[in-house]
């Protein structure tokens, strides 16, 4: 099978992440695969490397002044028919966000006749509530596609709904290759690492600083959990575009929230860590609940999305409905005052991960989907 996936940009985070895992998986099953990024890469020291991989970036601007007039820039649109046109891929399988407009556009000068694949990574509500917007993906966007993946039953759900999309889905979860922690720091040496002590109380924020991860909730949750429990720690991992704020928000609780920015290896953080904290407004499948999993830290997140895909609440970890700062702090409490349940819900987290959510499990639910598209009538 020749499967071209396109993808935003090569970085080591999220959905992005997981294409270059995925892609990489299915080559070395034999198939010829290649992978093309719309724009360069906005954290520079961030490119995903895979060895032996076909890539190609066509070293778009992200948010560029054609995007920002026009919302397409031409010279993307040409360089990615031209991509499509030399590689002759039977699939072209578009990793949301902008690829599926870029893939709609490129769709209708491509001489061969590939199979177009949607991969939906969201909540098609929360993203696009607008009238407008939303019947110009229904009419012009989503269904230009032969077939859609969704990372998790909420959102391929609601993208159904919202677009009315009756083409042929699946829902494939995303998982992540356990072999990039195959040396991290056990969890004394990654303490010592980045100064904390074993009686440290260590809750982690780990993902992109924009308004739907609610990092503010999180300091808000860390602030009310410190007047009581003094051995309160927190550390932010990431960047976004609140960064600057978020920097701003904690610089009078410098001895309780360590914020570390953009990290290209995480497991230090993920190991030192005693709970992950999730306060996200939408999620798709959030690998991080997963990587968290790998490392035997239960989760406390908001009962959004595809979360309780991922995470059993009770036994791998704790759901908030309400996404209260209160109830947050009420099942983190629950957790730190019981280690042995904690270490129950991790032990559950990581054994669960490890039998459903398994990269050669994935590969071959694509492979047989993508394969399902392409004898189709």
């Amino acid at each position: 099978m020749r499967i071209l996936f396109l993808d935003t940009e090569p970085i080591l985070r999220g959905a992005q992440v997981f294409i270059s895992e995925l892609s990489y998986f299915i080559a070395k099953l034999g198939h010829e695969v290649k992978v093309v990024y719309l724009y360069q890469d906005s954290l520079k020291e961030s490119s995903v490397h895979m060895p032996a991989m076909n890539c190609d970036n066509l070293d778009g601007i992200k948010n560029s002044f054609s995007e920002r007039a026009l919302g397409l820039d031409s010279r993307l649109i040409i360089n990615l028919v031209d991509v499509v046109n030399r590689f002759n891929p039977e699939i072209v399988l578009c990793n949301g966000s902008s690829t599926l407009k870029y893939a709609v556009a490129a769709k209708h000068f491509v001489k061969s006749k590939p199979c177009w694949i949607a991969r939906w990574i969201d909540d098609a509500v929360f993203w696009n509530p607008g009238l407008v917007s939303k019947l110009i993906y229904k009419n012009l966007i989503m269904s230009q596609f032969d077939a859609c993946i969704g990372v998790s039953k909420a959102s391929l759900e609601s993208m159904i709904q919202h677009y009315d999309f009756k083409k042929p889905s699946r829902v494939i979860h995303r998982v992540f290759d356990p072999m990039k922690f195959q040396h991290a720091l056990s969890r004394e040496e990654a303490r010592r690492s980045l100064g904390f002590e074993e009686k440290d109380e260590i809750l982690l924020f780990l993902g992109n600083l924009t308004p739907q991860k609610r990092p503010d909730r999180f300091i808000e949750i860390v602030q009310k959990l410190a007047k009581t429990r003094p051995n309160i720690k927190a550390i932010i991992v990431g960047d976004g575009t609140l960064g600057v704020s978020i920097k701003s928000q904690i610089s009078n609780l410098k001895s309780k929230i360590f914020f570390y920015g953009y990290q290209q290896d995480v497991s230090p953080y993920l190991s030192a860590a005693d709970i992950l904290v999730l306060t996200s407004d939408t999620e798709g499948l959030p690998g991080v609940v997963l990587e968290a999993a790998y490392f035997a830290v239960p989760t406390v997140a908001t009962e959004v999305g595809g979360i309780a895909e991922c995470l059993i609440d009770g036994e791998t970890g704790l759901l908030v409905p309400d996404r209260s700062v209160d109830a947050f702090c009420h099942k983190i409490e629950t957790l730190l005052a019981d280690p042995i349940f904690r270490t129950h819900l991790g032990t559950n987290a990581k054994k669960f991960t490890s039998q459903h959510f398994r990269m050669d499990q994935v590969a071959q639910q694509y492979l047989g989907f993508l394969q399902q598209i392409i004898n189709q009538p």
